[in-house]
């Protein structure tokens, strides 16, 4: 129960004045704090199945280093969509640390593949 912060009458409602002597009630109103913790979520966070999914592709491409593009470009594309998702989810959504370094190992392959494509043109130029 309120009380009016001028005559100190009891109020019971939503009242925006103190029907005892029309003071405004504004101010009681600003101090009244919500039922709910709204700072904190109230489902628990839940990893990025993208942000998963970018690690695992990039881990497999550096395992099975044999086929580059087809676990690099994925890993790139879920890792970009995982970190976007994160962003977006208010908290809810963790993951941030798990995209990027999916995305860092499919762009560290890509990099290697391109690299070694450039080294083999090279050396199949100056032999022949």
């Amino acid at each position: 129960m309120r009380r009016c912060p001028a005559c100190g009458y009891p109020i019971t409602g939503t009242e925006r004045f103190c029907p005892a002597c029309g003071h405004g009630l504004s101010s009681i109103e600003s101090n009244i704090t919500p039922a709910i913790d709204t700072t904190t979520p109230l489902m628990p966070a839940q990893n990025s199945r993208l942000a998963i999914a970018s690690l695992i592709c990039g881990v497999m491409t550096w395992i099975l280093f044999f086929v580059p593009l087809f676990l690099a470009i994925p890993a790139v594309i879920c890792g970009h969509l995982g970190h976007r998702a994160v962003q977006r989810g208010n908290g809810i959504v963790t993951g941030k640390g798990i995209a990027l370094i999916g995305m860092a190992l499919g762009y560290a392959h890509l990099v290697l593949t391109g690299l070694a494509l450039c080294v083999l043109l090279i050396v199949l130029v100056v032999t022949v």
